[in-house]
């Protein structure tokens, strides 16, 4: 008996009935992905306000007074280590930016709401302002950090070599109807994304500034400084006056009373050079000096054998 193969209408018909579910899937797994990710949206957002609820519980002079609106941004959130630094909106899959706004209105507690960028906590509701951080970029203060100069991705830079002294930056900020700011900017200090208190030289590493201001209009935005802290200073490599020695002498300490210093505080000597004992002549001794960041100094000796 012969295998009867599929006819051509029987094909057909397979490729059809696969067509049709195809397109009854696709829709419905595209409706699935984005549920999951409004769920995720919501969550995220859900974060942010019990956080703000956290952070002005702890520091009660944001909450305002009637008829007043107290502003708190995510940077804030970010710096005290109340939220994640890297909150990422499902929707960009980028991070939530840092000067988004959170806002703080006394509404009382008989208010309704159903915003789900809004939170009812007592008498005070906290609202996530999506829609502000969309807005033109006209409408963001500015802020200038004095004596220094925008790189390319609008951000300040400024490197100091180690141990180098760091002197104030003065900085200043203005609402884009001309208010001026300048004392309502927070700054947050950072050292390899790590939140701290202070700057310091002492070591090679990178901090970054953040200076956040937010209008009374509920505009926010943020001025980044990165502070590189690197060591290019060369080893100083001090060589001894005695350089003759006798056609006698059988050994000489090549390394004695050769010194090196570096702002780091430690450095590496080494010398290459030969010296033909018992021969009469001039020989070149050559001293590398080198610190832990790899910075390197050579200097030569003349030894004369008399």
């Amino acid at each position: 008996m012969k295998n009867k193969g599929f006819t051509l209408v029987e094909l057909l018909a397979v490729l059809i009935i696969l067509a049709i579910i195809f397109v009854i899937s696709v829709p419905l797994m595209t409706e699935i992905l984005d549920q999951s990710k409004n769920t995720l949206y919501k969550k995220q957002i859900n974060t942010i306000l019990d956080a703000t609820y956290d952070y002005s519980l702890k520091y009660i002079e944001y909450l305002p007074e009637d008829n007043n609106i107290s502003y708190i941004t995510l940077g804030e959130l970010k710096y005290e280590g109340i939220v994640d630094y890297d909150l990422t909106d499902p929707e960009t899959n980028e991070r939530f930016k840092n000067e988004l706004v959170i806002s703080i209105n006394k509404v009382g507690t008989g208010y309704k709401n159903s915003d789900i960028h809004a939170k009812l906590k007592g008498d005070y509701l906290y609202i996530v302002e999506v829609d502000k951080l969309k807005e033109a970029k006209n409408l963001k203060p500015i802020i200038t950090l004095d004596g220094l100069t925008k790189n390319t991705d609008g951000n300040y830079i400024l490197t100091l070599d180690l141990n180098q002294e760091i002197n104030n930056i003065a900085y200043s900020a203005i609402s884009a109807n001309g208010v001026d700011l300048t004392k309502k900017v927070k700054k947050y200090i950072l050292l390899n994304d790590i939140p701290t208190d202070n700057i310091t030289t002492t070591n090679s590493g990178i901090y970054k500034v953040h200076y956040t201001v937010v209008d009374n209009n509920g505009y926010a935005n943020t001025a980044t400084l990165s502070i590189i802290i690197a060591d290019t200073t060369i080893p100083t490599i001090t060589l001894p006056n005695t350089n003759k020695i006798g056609k006698d002498v059988t050994n000489f300490d090549l390394l004695k009373n050769v010194t090196c210093e570096d702002n780091s505080g430690y450095c590496d000597i080494e010398f290459s050079g030969e010296i033909d004992y018992g021969v009469v002549g001039k020989y070149i001794i050559t001293y590398t000096a080198k610190d832990p960041s790899g910075n390197t100094s050579i200097k030569k000796r003349v030894i004369t054998i008399e």
